[in-house]
């Protein structure tokens, strides 16, 4: 495996709408937050994302902790897309199957 999968990007119409359930119903605490991401811790250093950026894709996940070169070279045949920066270090991302977006991250 490539890292640890710890985070969830879910992409929506309606980011108050979205935060306020995953806020209130199912009392998940917020550790960032703007006009158009929420982010929600979901324990042992999960995060759930909620943004209404590229609402046309339902879902993305990440694996953190990567090492970017050597999973950047065996997905290159997958459609790894270009190293961009992130945070301290880099990422990349592919398509799955179905269309849903695969982040690979070294932070």
């Amino acid at each position: 495996m490539f890292g640890n999968l710890t985070v969830t990007k879910m992409h929506c119409k309606d980011v108050e709408a979205m935060t306020a359930f995953y806020r209130d119903r199912l009392k998940m605490e917020i550790i960032e937050q703007s006009e158009v991401h929420t982010v929600f811790a979901t324990g042992n250093g999960g995060e759930l994302i909620i943004t209404s950026q590229s609402a046309d894709r339902p879902i993305s996940v990440a694996f953190t902790d990567v090492d970017i070169p050597h999973a950047h070279r065996a997905l290159s045949d997958a459609g790894a897309g270009e190293l961009i920066p992130h945070k301290d270090g880099e990422r990349f991302q592919l398509e799955d199957p179905e269309g849903n977006t695969v982040i690979f991250v070294n932070a």
